[in-house]
């Protein structure tokens, strides 16, 4: 009978060890409202958890929520993890320009010419940017290749031909250059691209190529611009402050070690990666790939230049004081 109790009070210290174990593991959701399929989480997202969860022992794990799960709005990913409806979110400050001020300088017309040069110029400059995250655990913040301009109908050659043209943008930023070059911008999101460019809504589109792939462009678009003054866009990948102060100081320090500029440096290469993909799927399709002209380029190239001033303007009318000053150090390319 004695053995037995024994045996029995073993069987429930290991029981109450097991339990301790689960109650103290912690499981972070990750939130994005793109494709599972999508690069990001295929290249970055599952990698890197994967190697989080190893770092920590298991006591640390991720589950991601692709496809809006959490939230359908690609908007809306920014107060998702403010909110705390996910631990961990990824998604585009140009989406409200608003709450992101210093992070808009950094995706100026014309500003850089690869993904890899704008995330070094963000994380050369990150102290002058952070405040735009500080309510939030700021993991990654990086660029994309510029965006190109794609049309179905009319080639652009020169600035005059875009006049009257209906052109989907992203965010404000896009807007304002379309504007300045004469167009009209249509906001979308990117889930109805296809449509409205099949349906005649819409002329042309302005996006990176890694778009291509992504929402089969390339059944839809007809002609490509490059040597555009365009912009990178920004992305971000942030954590709610209290999944964050939750942590333990070891899983602190693994989440800080594998995060920050190389992680953002990581998640530019897989745009960079997925943009001359889509650039060699327009090519094999047989697509006219137009390269403006020195006359050409510098026409919009002057057309540009409002923007870029606007946008100062209008960082420093959200109380970035110092807006001219980060601005001109991003746009030293060293």
């Amino acid at each position: 009978m004695r053995r037995a109790a024994a045996g029995f009070a073993g069987l429930l210290g290991l029981a109450l060890a097991a339990m301790a174990g689960s109650v103290s593991a912690t499981e972070l959701k990750v939130s994005h409202f793109m494709s599972p399929m999508h690069h990001m989480q295929a290249r970055v997202l599952e990698p890197w958890t994967r190697t989080l969860t190893e770092g920590a022992g298991g006591e640390l794990t991720f589950r991601i929520f692709p496809s809006g799960e959490l939230s359908k709005s690609p908007v809306a990913q920014w107060k998702t993890a403010l909110t705390g409806v996910t631990d961990i979110a990824f998604g585009l400050p140009g989406y409200t320009t608003e709450n992101f001020p210093r992070t808009m300088l950094a995706v100026s017309p014309g500003m850089f010419e690869t993904a890899a040069e704008a995330t070094n110029a963000i994380w050369d400059n990150i102290e002058d940017i952070a405040p735009d995250y500080e309510r939030a655990k700021l993991l990654a913040l990086w660029g994309s290749e510029p965006a190109v301009l794609m049309t179905r109908n009319k080639p652009v050659k020169t600035l005059a031909d875009v006049k009257g043209l209906k052109i989907r943008t992203a965010d404000q930023v896009s807007a304002a250059i379309i504007e300045a070059w004469g167009g009209t911008p249509v906001p979308l999101p990117a889930s109805e691209i296809y449509t409205a460019m099949d349906t005649g809504v819409i002329d042309g589109l302005f996006i990176d190529p890694s778009g291509v792939p992504s929402f089969r462009l390339d059944e839809v678009v007809n002609h490509v611009t490059l040597g555009l003054p365009t912009p990178s866009s920004a992305f971000f990948l942030v954590m709610n402050q209290n999944a964050w102060n939750g942590l333990s100081e070891a899983q602190k320090a693994e989440l800080d070690n594998l995060s920050g500029r190389q992680l953002s440096l990581d998640s530019a290469a897989s745009y960079a990666k997925e943009a001359e993909h889509g650039m060699d799927i327009l090519k094999k399709a047989d697509k006219e790939i137009i390269m403006l002209d020195a006359e050409a380029q510098a026409e919009f190239v002057a057309a540009t230049k409002s923007v870029s001033d606007k946008l100062v303007a209008e960082a420093e009318g959200r109380g970035v004081e110092n807006a001219a000053d980060i601005a001109a150090a991003l746009d030293n390319k060293k």
